[in-house]
């Protein structure tokens, strides 16, 4: 794929969990050296989904409000007595499979969450401690191509307690995972956010943009973007679609024919509007190519 003849167009990847940082990136970087179009974002765009400090300095940047944080290194771990005062979320630094997710409430929490961080199955890996954030979890899909702000919002309900998402629960192994969509308080704030967030890193192709709204402070606060994230039938970003009548493989055939449009060289690069653009921005309905 590297060096042998050029017998592909175009470049895309099935979702993996590679046991290297920044495996995201490797197909638009492959795609870059050989000069063919690759569904998503490029590697530098992709490299602030995958890094969750990076994609918080982004947020700021746009205006977004983001939850406190700091890295957890290998010699954090290593250091006696360690820990940060109040409610954090533990979780690795990259990747966005809400994998090894962990929660620490108090001084005693800390020794078994840093043995947790140690496991030689992280191999030595950055973690982020993220401020724990009461309150909804509210995910934004996003389609380009499709009108701003058309796919609604989504309310994910985590574990009982401190509704905390967990990759055991949006797989089913477990019952705590539930999602529907949401427009109560938060989800215009919310839709917001990303509008901003998303002008910061397009083009993407499709992708979604996940939030804290806390009730009671009214905060709406980023987590994380998730670039060329899941798309099955379950998902937010296909359920958001089917709301407006979007069939599955119409879904897919948009995504690719969008990507593929609007990476041609040449003159005729831009790609098409899902529709005629007044009409498309008038009723707000999203169609696929």
């Amino acid at each position: 794929m590297l060096f042998g003849p050029l017998d592909f167009d175009f470049l895309y990847a099935i979702h993996s969990h590679a046991i290297f940082d920044g495996h995201e990136l490797l197909t638009p970087a492959i795609a870059a050296y050989r000069g063919v179009p690759c569904l998503g974002a490029s590697a530098p765009t992709r490299a602030i989904s995958e890094d969750k400090v990076l994609a918080k300095q982004v947020a700021v940047s746009a205006g977004l409000d983001v939850a406190g944080h700091q890295i957890i290194s290998s010699s954090d771990v290593d250091r006696n007595g360690f820990h940060l005062p109040g409610s954090w979320i533990l979780k690795p630094r990259g990747g966005i499979a809400s994998d090894a997710v962990i929660k620490v409430d108090s001084e005693a929490d800390w020794p078994g969450a840093l043995t947790a961080i140690s496991d030689p199955r992280h191999e030595g890996r950055d973690f982020i401690a993220e401020e724990f954030v009461p309150g909804l979890n509210l995910t934004v899909p996003v389609v380009e191509g499709f009108p701003p702000g058309s796919l609604t919002v989504f309310q994910e309900t985590g574990r009982p307690g401190d509704n905390v998402l967990t990759n055991e629960g949006k797989r089913g192994l477990n019952n705590t995972y539930t999602s529907a969509p949401y427009d109560g308080p938060g989800a215009k704030e919310a839709l917001k956010a990303t509008a901003d967030m998303a002008a910061q890193v397009s083009p993407f192709d499709y992708a979604r943009f996940d939030f804290r709204y806390d009730p009671a402070t009214r905060r709406t606060v980023f987590i994380e973007v998730n670039i060329a994230c899941n798309m099955a039938p379950a998902s937010a970003v296909y359920r958001a679609a089917a709301l407006h009548g979007i069939k599955y493989e119409e879904l897919v055939a948009h995504v690719l024919t969008y990507s593929f449009r609007r990476q041609r060289k040449g003159p005729k690069a831009s790609p098409k509007p899902a529709s005629t653009p007044s009409k498309a921005h008038a009723d707000r309905t999203p169609r696929a190519l």
